[in-house]
């Protein structure tokens, strides 16, 4: 028995919008980062860290094609991003 590569799945969105999740995890992210190093606590630290390494599993876990879940997303992170931000500000 002969077996072949199946196609590949075939976008039919702009693919663009999936890099701008992963840009706004990253900026997430580099908050996380930043609490991290920052942190008046080791408990603040690990909890930053273990934020940051949830975000990355979670991005990672988001199929290329998946338009609505990449959206969703998006607009989670960025929700996240914000309440990082007015917290700091």
């Amino acid at each position: 028995m002969v077996r072949t590569a199946a196609a590949p799945e075939i976008v039919v969105f702009d693919p663009m919008v999936y890099d701008i999740m992963r840009e706004t995890a990253t900026e997430l992210g580099g908050e996380y980062v930043w609490i991290s190093r920052h942190a008046d606590t080791e408990a603040e630290r690990d909890a930053a860290k273990a934020a940051d390494v949830a975000l990355w599993q979670d991005v990672n876990s988001v199929r290329g094609s998946d338009l609505a879940t990449i959206k969703a997303k998006t607009d989670e992170y960025r929700s996240r991003l914000s309440r990082l931000r007015e917290l700091a500000g």
